[in-house]
């Protein structure tokens, strides 16, 4: 047989429950205000961020090698630097000195010393300028003057390329090194 509900037995019990209810509630707010906070200062942080700066200022510098050696008894050769049209470029001379062994075994730094016109070479890779002089391109690109400093802009896309101002035929027998230091900013 069923009974019947009595309404004075399921007031107590209901207060009941909404008491509970209002506890529990109580104890969520308070938790998120109060421990939640605690609990994200503990978290370690993250491990490897990920850099959110984008900025193309021309003082930015993405991309920098330090220390690239070009021989002097090498012909043009790759700094494995990846240059895009516009881009601002920078060689700067660090050390070291090389022979184009041009008849008197002339050491030079990067900005060479005899011009061009003094000997018999063909083809020398940059006719304006002296032998022994640093001398760079991008990729199929026209040569230019690196000396002991370049500052300019990149006029087609491609990787930059270094080398002493020489005649490939002349090559092996030339001595040293120069080392450089490169940077690019977008």
């Amino acid at each position: 047989m069923l009974q019947q509900n009595r309404p004075g037995k399921m007031i107590p019990l209901t207060w009941a429950l909404v008491f509970l209810l209002v506890i529990v509630f109580t104890g969520v707010i308070l938790g998120v205000k109060f421990l939640l906070p605690n609990l994200e200062s503990v978290q370690p942080p993250q491990q490897n961020p990920i850099p959110t700066s984008t900025s193309t200022s021309p003082t930015s510098t993405p991309y920098s090698k330090a220390a690239f050696e070009v021989l002097a008894n090498q012909g043009w050769q790759s700094t494995g630097v990846q240059v895009k049209s516009g881009d601002l470029l920078s060689i700067t001379f660090i050390s070291g000195i090389w022979s184009g062994k041009t008849g008197n075994n002339l050491f030079t730094g990067p900005e060479g010393g005899h011009p061009s016109q003094d000997y018999n070479c063909n083809p020398l890779p940059h006719k304006e300028t002296g032998y022994n002089a640093l001398i760079g391109k991008i990729w199929y690109g026209k040569p230019f003057v690196v000396g002991r400093r370049f500052l300019g802009s990149a006029d087609i896309s491609g990787t930059l390329y270094l080398r002493m101002n020489d005649c490939d035929e002349w090559l092996e027998d030339n001595e040293g090194s120069i080392v450089v230091n490169i940077q690019l900013s977008h």
